[in-house]
């Protein structure tokens, strides 16, 4: 018999192109701001759009949530599954991160001037374990990653009980809630008590209906609705609380991808190429995107670019260098750190393989 734990669930390559978009936004985001203190003034015009890049990390929570949740759903409540996972979540995480983590310390350490802002207070610790600190990581996206590893951490509870995982969840949400009534908590309660976790719950929860069948919805009617809601949620946040309306953005986000998972498994559209290749380099993208455009822009005051090319130019190399970065350093670090699967049960160099093409499994955000 085969075991419920090497169930293969339907692949979803929307999640790809959903994963690239969010790469491309955050790239923007930065690529404006970068622009701003080394090029040109970006105009407030310019600003309204590039502004709002940085909810792709909005997207990439809900993803991993998603994510996570689909891949393993059908996963048995055993230690090798647990193993597995384990396994999975750090070789998708760390060997792609470290070479980054470890050349800003000594970028940093050497050339202090490098960063903007000159020597910059950073936690060692949090940097190389993506542990919650008071002080950032020395990568600046890098703090998104440090909400991943502790909802990888919480989820562990799913292969305990299914129910446990559910309560703890709810639970979770509560205390967040109930510390960001007056102010967001600060120091590193701001990791664990961020009201950004309730966005990798949303994702689950998209997930548990998709796999469950229990929406009964057209997948079209769930697209539009998911993106209307969104919007409403991104054009209060020029109004209203962020904290607040930004869940409600990612509310309509989850709704949107539940929508394209039934669609997709339904009918199996056919997804540009492109957009394929920049969702399966996504998280390289994501880390080498920040100290690319630390080079780019300077070089491009140098050259006398207004904002609209630096913009461009930033843009462009990070998106060359993020793709360069996952064929010659991500895929072939997790091909060689994936050798570990091959010591858990029904686990094989194939299947570490279609992780390190970022075909069927989930990559962070970040």
């Amino acid at each position: 018999m085969v075991a419920a734990s090497h169930k293969t669930m339907p692949q979803i390559k929307a999640l790809q192109v959903f994963r690239g978009l969010a790469a491309l936004v955050v790239v923007m985001y930065h690529a404006s701001i970068s622009t701003t203190m080394f090029v040109d003034f970006v105009p407030p015009y310019a600003v309204s759009v590039f502004g709002k890049g940085y909810l792709g990390v909005d997207f990439f929570f809900v993803l991993s949530g998603f994510i996570i949740m689909y891949a393993h759903a059908a996963d048995q409540r055993s230690f090798g599954s647990v193993k597995r996972y384990a396994i999975k979540r750090l070789v998708r995480i760390f060997p792609a991160y470290l070479p980054v983590c470890i050349g800003m310390l000594a970028v940093h350490v050497l050339v202090p001037a490098y960063s903007a802002a000159g020597a910059k207070q950073f936690s060692v610790l949090s940097s190389l374990l993506l542990v919650p600190a008071d002080r950032p990581p020395i990568l600046t996206v890098a703090w998104s990653l440090v909400h991943e590893m502790l909802f990888y951490g919480v989820f562990l509870l799913f292969f305990l009980s299914r129910r446990v995982f559910a309560v703890a969840l709810l639970l979770w949400a509560g205390a967040i809630l109930t510390a960001n009534l007056n102010q967001a908590p600060d120091n590193w309660l701001r990791y664990p008590l961020s009201i950004l976790n309730i966005e990798f719950m949303l994702g689950v929860s998209a997930a548990w209906l998709v796999t469950s069948r229990f929406s009964r919805c057209r997948p079209e009617w769930l697209v539009l609705g998911g993106i209307g809601i969104a919007i409403l949620g991104l054009l209060a946040m020029n109004t209203y609380s962020l904290s607040a309306f930004r869940i409600d953005f990612a509310f309509g986000l989850a709704i949107m991808i539940v929508g394209f998972a039934k669609w997709e498994v339904a009918a199996s559209p056919a997804w540009p190429a492109l957009l394929i290749l920049m969702g399966n380099a996504s998280y390289s993208i994501y880390l080498v995107h920040n100290p690319v455009l630390s080079i780019t822009q300077r070089a491009s005051r140098y050259v006398g670019s207004n904002w609209v090319g630096g913009i461009g130019f930033g843009v462009l190399a990070s998106l060359v260098a993020g793709y360069g970065y996952h064929v010659l350093i991500e895929r072939r670090a997790v091909l060689l750190f994936g050798g570990w699967l091959k010591r858990s049960k029904g686990e094989s160099v194939v299947k570490a393989r279609e992780i390190a093409q970022g075909v069927s499994d989930a990559k962070p955000h970040v």
